[in-house]
């Protein structure tokens, strides 16, 4: 997302910044960004007159003096108008008519007062490990679906701030493998064949049979 400051109306900002912060310049505000929700984004601070020391020019972020003959009002709106990618444009300003243009050409906007209590605000909360957006998303990208949901700043610190819900764990209970049983196998007793040694019968009585045998036939 890139950040378009109309600088001397964030800085004309009273009841805001405590005391030891007051008056702190285009510098100043560097600071203080630097350490809050917008830092590393490409940021653009848009100032009355002509370039002064009050001023400041990094690797994310620049000054600029519109001279003696343009306003910032101006140039804020004429920037936006002409972006190609004016969502992903930020403007920082109370002045109502700013407001009233750059909507009217899709930017997105946050008063000065309230843009300076975010950056209050993060300074004196603990310091959170950075969220490491997925490489293969680009800021572009995030910032369109940001806006295809509604999602917004604040929802996101929600989110970020809210813990998950515990989940108890499931009981497990441990199951004995069933023993593999055989089954029985059935003996059958294999029948021999036995000869006795001596006749079933008495050897008389066979006798007797084998004569009552001959008479009849």
């Amino acid at each position: 997302m890139e950040l378009i400051i109309d600088t001397w109306n964030v800085l004309h900002q009273t009841g805001i910044l405590p005391p030891e912060s007051a008056g702190i310049g285009v510098r100043g505000l560097v600071s203080l960004i630097n350490a809050s929700r917008w830092r590393g984004e490409k940021i653009t601070f848009i100032c009355d007159g002509t370039p002064s020391e009050n001023s400041a020019n990094g690797p994310h972020y620049q000054t600029v003096f519109t001279g003696p003959s343009r306003s910032a009002d101006d140039e804020i709106m004429d920037r936006v108008s002409s972006s190609s990618s004016s969502r992903n444009i930020l403007v920082v300003t109370s002045d109502r008519e700013i407001i009233r243009s750059i909507k009217a050409d899709g930017a997105q906007h946050i008063g000065s007062a309230s843009f300076l209590q975010t950056l209050i605000d993060d300074q004196q909360s603990p310091k959170k490990q950075p969220v490491r957006r997925p490489s293969g998303l680009s800021t572009a990208h995030a910032e369109k679906w940001k806006q295809e949901f509604g999602i917004d700043t604040e929802a996101i610190e929600k989110l970020e701030n809210t813990p998950l819900p515990k989940v108890a764990k499931p009981e497990t209970t441990l199951h004995s493998k069933p023993k593999k049983t055989s089954s029985p196998i059935k003996k059958t007793k294999k029948r021999r064949d036995v000869t006795p040694d001596e006749p079933i019968l008495p050897s008389s009585l066979l006798d007797e049979a084998r004569k009552l045998f001959r008479e009849y036939h």
